[in-house]
Formats: structure tokens, C-alpha cells, sequence
């Protein structure tokens, strides 16, 4: 086969590719919900929450919680904001229960179609990204710690508006 047919035949196929590709991950409602929705923070599990000081574990969740982000997960969803947490584990249910455990309020991701989450009390813990203003990483924006951050996110992102 020459050269350039083997490209239009690539592109082409590219192409269908990418849209079968995009026609069955993008699952979201096919209208919003009516109203306003608060601001969502999504927060990786790794790193801004779970310190995996003794390694991956098989995806285990173990250990305390990282220093002040209880509070400060706590605080932003008293203040009106959403939160997610986002892990590329298996089980969602075990990052849920492990908030939990820590005393924060979280839900594991049942699969709903959805494009963000509106709950400001309880965090969703799910493996997929959701439309948020703000993630926290522990790459992307520098998380140093729990008080910098809750600040930064105040100060950058639109206030809810309380009722």
C-alpha cells in the first residue's frame, strides 16, 4: 500500500474512532437540573487526602486522613460548595467508607449519568472528572497544605451564594 493512501486510510479510521470513542463516554444528562448549582471542588484521593505513607497497597485505603483536610472538606461544604473526590480505584465504595471512618460525609458514585454533582453535604468519591472550577493535586495547583489551600480556593473561585 502507497504512502498516502495509508494516511486518509488512518485519518479516516481515526476519526471513526474517536467519535465511537466519544459516543460512549459521554453520558450526561441530557438536560441540567433547573437553578442555580454551587461551585464543585474536585480533590484527587492521592496525595490531598490519603497519605500513602507505606505505598499503593493493591488501591487499599489505610492510614488517617491528611492533616487538616478533614476540616477544610468540612468547611467548604458548610460554606455551599460541592466537593468530589476522584480516585482511579475500583472501589469507590472503600474511598467512601474511608471518609467516612475519617468523619466526613461521602457517597461512592453509582454510576448515574451526570455532568457535576450539586450535594454540599456529603463528597462524591468517583473515578470520573466531572466539570469543577478547581482541582486539587498534588501536581497541577501545589497543595502544600489544607489552610493555603481552603484559602486559595475562597479567593478564586465563585462564592455560593447563601440563602
Amino acid at each position: 500500500m502507497n504512502e498516502p493512501l495509508l494516511r486518509t486510510a488512518a485519518r479516516r479510521l481515526a476519526a471513526l474512532l474517536h467519535r465511537a470513542a466519544y459516543a460512549l463516554w459521554a453520558r450526561y444528562p441530557a438536560q441540567p437540573p433547573a437553578g442555580p448549582r454551587p461551585p464543585c471542588i474536585t480533590v484527587k484521593v492521592d496525595g490531598p487526602l490519603h497519605v500513602r505513607d507505606r505505598g499503593w497497597q493493591g488501591g487499599a485505603m489505610y492510614g488517617d486522613i491528611a492533616p487538616g483536610a478533614r476540616d477544610a472538606l468540612l468547611a467548604l461544604m458548610a460554606d455551599g460548595y460541592s466537593v468530589v473526590a476522584r480516585s482511579q480505584r475500583t472501589d469507590q465504595t472503600a474511598v467512601a467508607a474511608w471518609l467516612e471512618q475519617h468523619g466526613v460525609p461521602a457517597v461512592a458514585d453509582d454510576g448515574e449519568p451526570r455532568a457535576y454533582w450539586t450535594d454540599t453535604t456529603r463528597v462524591l468519591c468517583t473515578p470520573r472528572a466531572l466539570t469543577s472550577p478547581f482541582e486539587v493535586t498534588p501536581y497541577g495547583y501545589s497543595h502544600h497544605d489544607w489552610a493555603t489551600t481552603t484559602a486559595h480556593i475562597r479567593a478564586t473561585v465563585n462564592r455560593p451564594s447563601r440563602p
